[in-house]
């Protein structure tokens, strides 16, 4: 038994279906790339995708099962939205998750006390992830008034009841000096702190993302933060480039495996349409129609595994491949085009000017429309 994952030089121990539900949501957060996310229910909110009930999403979760077992590696479902917790089946999916044995995260918002004990109840999450988008006054003008306090008070219930809490914060240029001092503020109360650049999708098309240059500079001073602080995620596959100025060795990207667009990740839409990432328009097939093992073998999903063009010949490109949620939030194709904040030579030397690839796309950004935001 292969107990891995692969896929040309790459490898994985595990595999995750990241799962939005619903995009029923208490909050409408100012960056959300999801274009149909509101807090209408799913039956009363124009053009939304129907949802999956418990009859038509148990197939998903055996093909889920099925995949894994077959490579002798877990499987995580990752729950989502929206906030997952809306969807009306959500215990008993959970439930069904928990008999499959698969391992089951949740990324959502705060939940009231007996809602948590009934999900811990039947399985623990492995993680409870939720999001700060800064210090007090930077979170609550992107989630609303009072929800910084709201986020971290669930921390501490998190904390009370033994499951893992994770916090993630979209950086934007508005928010990109608070996130090293909210990392501080958080001491105690996360496990693991992470951080994704803005994907310039749905309602974040709107916003200003952090430049390349200051991007940059943060990034040095979150790897040196990062060296003292463990719960500092190295999550941003351009994290390594930092790393690689300060001497240290590289870390696994987004999934371990560098970008694991369709390959040890998949997001599935509540419909059940899958794409190799959920920040943009990547599908590679429908699992309330096919197999989870036809979806990730079909050759839409294979061109999301190969990554961008203009990242091929680069030493760095499993343990990177850039963002393509970011290209493609700034214009660029992201199968052709390199992630325009990446400083890299053509070969993963160390970070300089960039090189022709990186003016090129310097260049698109100025001339190409602004991408409509994923469905």
């Amino acid at each position: 038994m292969a107990r891995e994952l692969r896929s040309g030089g790459r490898t994985s121990r595990g595999f995750t279906l990241q799962w939005h539900l619903t995009s029923a949501c208490t909050m409408r957060c100012t960056h959300c790339y999801d274009a149909a996310a509101s807090t209408a229910s799913d039956e009363e909110a124009p053009g939304r995708r129907p949802l999956l009930r418990l009859a038509e999403a148990l197939p998903i979760l055996d093909g889920l099962r099925d995949f894994c077992a077959r490579r002798g590696i877990p499987g995580q479902v990752c729950w989502t939205g929206g906030d997952p917790l809306l969807h009306p089946d959500f215990l008993a999916l959970h439930a069904a998750a928990a008999a499959r044995g698969l391992d089951a995260a949740i990324l959502g918002n705060p939940a009231p006390r007996r809602q948590v004990e009934a999900i811990v109840a039947i399985r623990r999450p492995r993680v409870w992830q939720v999001s700060l988008e800064g210090l007090p006054a930077t979170h609550d003008a992107v989630r609303g008034p009072g929800s910084h306090a709201r986020a971290v008070e669930f921390l501490r219930l998190l904390k009370a009841l033994g499951v893992r809490a994770h916090v993630m914060l979209t950086l934007t240029a508005a928010n990109l000096d608070e996130v090293l001092p909210l990392a501080a503020s958080l001491s105690g109360l996360c496990d693991r702190f992470a951080f994704s650049r803005l994907a310039r999708t749905g309602r974040g098309a709107a916003l200003e993302g952090a430049s390349p240059g200051a991007f940059a500079a943060f990034a040095r001073r979150y790897v040196a933060a990062a060296r003292r602080d463990r719960r500092l995620s190295l999550k941003d596959g351009l994290l390594n480039l930092a790393l690689a100025e300060a001497g240290l060795p590289p870390g696994g990207g987004c999934t371990g495996a560098g970008c694991g667009a369709a390959f040890n990740f998949l997001a599935v839409l509540p419909d059940g349409e899958a794409h190799a990432c959920r920040k943009l328009p990547s599908r590679v097939g429908d699992l309330a129609r096919d197999t989870l093992e036809a979806v990730w073998s079909s050759p839409e999903a294979a061109r999301w595994r190969e990554g961008s063009l203009g990242c091929r010949a680069c030493a760095l490109k499993d343990r990177c491949g850039g963002c393509p949620a970011v290209a493609h939030g700034e214009g660029l194709d992201p199968l052709l085009a390199r992630d325009p904040f990446c400083t890299a030579g053509p070969r993963g030397r160390p970070p300089g000017r960039p090189g022709a690839l990186g003016r090129l796309g310097a260049l698109v950004r100025l001339v190409r429309p602004a991408p409509a935001a994923p469905g």
